[in-house]
């Protein structure tokens, strides 16, 4: 009998703990699928949970399309989202951000995190497919293009087919320059300003900015652009231009 109770009990805690996971896992997903960012607050055992998550609720407040949800990295059940988001080291409490896709954008320990730090983390629809893509260690095209232009078809098939040659572990994210939601993503691309043409900023796997071209474009330039290792750069979002100035 003690043996069964033994057993059932080791069982129950078991399930309820992969029920704990999931049940953070699915309500970020869920957030995400309803098109929200969610600003993740990581404690340790719950220690200043109450002042952290007032910082998060203020964000939630500036930024209604977001959702507020906390994650206890102490608690075993929590251990695959821990090594997830790498969290293990990281001191606590912490806000992370993640963007509507589900890729971690920002993150900031208590002490320096604010609504607006927090908010500003929020990357644009378009960053944010680029972003996924630098997580998923695949290389970028970005196309910059305005609607009137009539190459712009033309450009994003070069793209689509570049992105083939490797496999299909490529990313082709497009742009409108005049789309005012994109401002701070085009911002931080740098793209030599005014265009009369379609233009592509390329970055390797490594988030390095390697090239940039404007219509006509061949793929096997893309794809080789897409091969090229830089010393160092910083993919989109990093809050620091890439693509050097002409």
């Amino acid at each position: 009998m003690r043996y069964f109770l033994s057993v059932f009990f080791t069982a129950t805690f078991f399930w309820a703990s992969q029920i704990c996971t999931a049940q953070v896992s699915v309500e970020i997903a869920n957030q995400n699928k309803k098109g929200n960012a969610v600003f993740l607050v990581v404690t340790n055992g719950g220690i200043d949970l109450p002042a952290t998550r007032e910082i998060a609720l203020k964000a939630n407040k500036l930024y209604p399309k977001s959702s507020v949800i906390t994650l206890d990295k102490s608690d075993k059940a929590n251990a695959e989202l821990v090594k997830k988001y790498g969290l293990s080291g990281s001191a606590t409490p912490m806000i992370m951000v993640i963007a509507s896709n589900g890729v971690v954008t920002d993150g900031y320990p208590k002490n320096e995190a604010t609504p607006q730090k927090l908010v500003e983390g929020i990357p644009t629809k378009r960053q944010s497919e680029a972003l996924l893509g630098f997580d998923q260690k695949k290389p970028v095209f970005v196309v910059m293009y305005k609607k009137n232009f009539t190459d712009r078809a033309t450009v994003t098939d070069a793209c689509k087919k570049a992105a083939l040659a490797l496999n299909g572990k490529a990313v082709v994210v497009e742009v409108d320059l005049d789309d005012k939601a994109e401002a701070e993503f085009i911002k931080l691309l740098n793209p030599d300003l005014p265009v009369t043409k379609t233009i592509v900023h390329v970055f390797n796997s490594k988030g390095q900015f390697t090239s940039d071209f404007s219509a006509p474009i061949k793929t096997d330039a893309l794809v080789a652009a897409a091969k090229k290792t830089q010393t160092a750069c910083c993919p989109p979002g990093s809050g620091k231009s890439c693509p050097p100035k002409k």
